[in-house]
């Protein structure tokens, strides 16, 4: 009975047993923890209320509901459960017994008035997750500048500063020169370097020249 009334306190985040007192939990919100790349759990704190005559224990009735619908039984089944397990709680804290709440802290009686320690400063019933922070470079999505529509990539382009398209521009040189040497290398290593292996190869026939003047 302890792990499912634990898991009705989790769902509804307040529980009620009268003569012994209520349950309430304050919820702590799950956060990143950016040195261990972990998301840690959300988690609660535990709060109690020790019973009394003059405090409002009237949710009696909703538990009962949820656990005939939990066990698929009826509800005054549920009813009777609820009550022994009431009874035999209040038994073994009035005989001077330390109850032991799995996941939930110690039960005890002092001068007649029941008092509660949490296992712990928050608990929760989930576990810490592996989180991985995801960087994504040169994405583009639509945007609004003004009341003119563009886009990230543009805004990127119409801001790239003066030096880094020099940049870009002298890179892009590099890149032409080694090109243009890798292929003189080759040129050279197939041809030899030899001039007139870049000459005109056509040989040039000398003519004889025609009949002149003669002096007589």
């Amino acid at each position: 009975m302890f792990d499912i009334l634990l898991q009705y306190l989790f769902e509804f985040k307040r529980l009620s047993l009268p003569t012994i007192g209520g349950f309430e939990l304050e919820n702590k919100v799950a956060n990143a923890n950016l040195a261990d790349s972990t998301i840690a759990a959300p988690t609660w704190i535990v709060g109690f209320r020790p019973y009394s005559p003059d405090v409002n224990m009237d949710e009696k009735s909703r538990l009962v509901s949820w656990l005939a619908g939990n066990r698929n039984i009826s509800m005054d089944e549920a009813g009777r459960h609820l009550e022994q397990f009431i009874t035999d709680l209040q038994s073994r804290l009035s005989n001077g017994e330390t109850v032991n709440w799995p996941g939930l802290g110690i039960l005890e009686q002092r001068d007649g008035q029941v008092v509660f320690q949490p296992t712990a400063a928050q608990i929760s019933p989930f576990t810490d997750v592996t989180a991985k922070k995801i960087s994504r470079e040169n994405t583009s999505h639509q945007t609004l500048v003004g009341d003119k529509e563009t886009t990230t990539a543009e805004m990127r382009e119409q801001l790239l500063l003066p030096d880094e398209k020099r940049r870009s521009g002298t890179t892009l040189m590099w890149v032409v020169l080694g090109i243009a040497l890798i292929a003189a290398a080759w040129f050279f290593s197939q041809k030899g370097c030899n001039t007139s292996a870049s000459g005109n190869q056509q040989k040039v026939e000398s003519s004889q020249p025609g009949e002149t003047y003669k002096l007589r």
